[in-house]
């Protein structure tokens, strides 16, 4: 009798430390996010109307050091208030890169410096866009190891917290970046070469599909006639996007619990 119960309690010790290593496995991030731009004086034309921001995804240690890029993206924004006050071309500033000219021929009507009517009928309603400026979401990138842990979700919300009061609407055009066109001698940036595209979907049509659901499930809306492009409109309340926790821990599982 005596022994069989030492045996029982040795058998949970056990499991209970198995239990316990699996949790010193678990790995808790400490995630900051980076924003750097530029600019100069002299004679640089639309360029001083044009933030590129370089936004960069690290983990670090409890204490900030031993910083590692996790993700990275790029955003721009659109000084369009200052460009009319300035008297500059709107055209310009959008033809300044071959992204930016993109949307702006989706969105923009050159014409008249305001957005397309129906596409402002259709975000704005009767309202007016107080701010003018623009923000373009041009890219984000989370290396595999990080994946599913809602950092994306958070470097989202991060981005809306501290640049939405610049602009007046958040535009940007989802695309796999596994369907880009590479290089001859394929990728030849180290970061890019560790994203593992190679493992993604490579049907275009459910690739594109799963990743509007996911940005939709952020806080990203649609608008007919505009299919290529989702829209975040900083002057609406977004239940999607304020259900996103800043405050929330995030666990890295290295092993499967028992």
């Amino acid at each position: 009798m005596h022994s069989k119960i030492i045996i029982d309690v040795e058998k949970r010790i056990k499991k209970h430390r198995v239990i316990m290593d699996n949790f010193s496995k678990d790995e808790c991030l400490n995630i900051i996010f980076k924003y750097e731009f530029e600019s100069c004086i002299g004679e640089i034309e639309g360029n001083r109307y044009v933030q590129n921001i370089k936004a960069s995804i690290i983990k670090t240690d409890e204490y900030g050091n031993n910083q590692i890029v996790i993700g990275k993206g790029d955003i721009k924004i659109l000084l369009l208030e200052q460009a009319m006050n300035d008297h500059f071309d709107i055209f310009e500033i959008f033809d300044m890169h071959e992204y930016t000219m993109r949307i702006g021929g989706m969105i923009y009507d050159f014409d008249n410096y305001e957005l397309k009517e129906d596409l402002h009928k259709k975000l704005f309603g009767d309202d007016i866009m107080l701010n003018q400026n623009i923000c373009i979401f041009e890219r984000m990138t989370i290396l595999p190891e990080y994946r599913g842990l809602g950092i994306s979700a958070k470097f989202v919300k991060d981005k809306y917290n501290f640049f939405s009061s610049a602009c007046g609407l958040i535009v940007m055009q989802p695309y796999p970046l596994q369907l880009e066109a590479i290089e001859p001698n394929g990728r030849t940036d180290e970061f890019e070469k560790r994203m593992g595209y190679e493992t993604m979907e490579k049907n275009a049509q459910k690739a594109m599909k799963s990743l509007k659901d996911y940005y939709k499930s952020i806080g990203y809306i649609s608008v007919r006639g505009y299919k290529d492009l989702m829209f975040l409109v900083p002057c609406q309340r977004n239940a999607r996007l304020d259900a996103i926790n800043m405050n929330e821990t995030i666990i890295k599982r290295k092993s499967k619990q028992i």
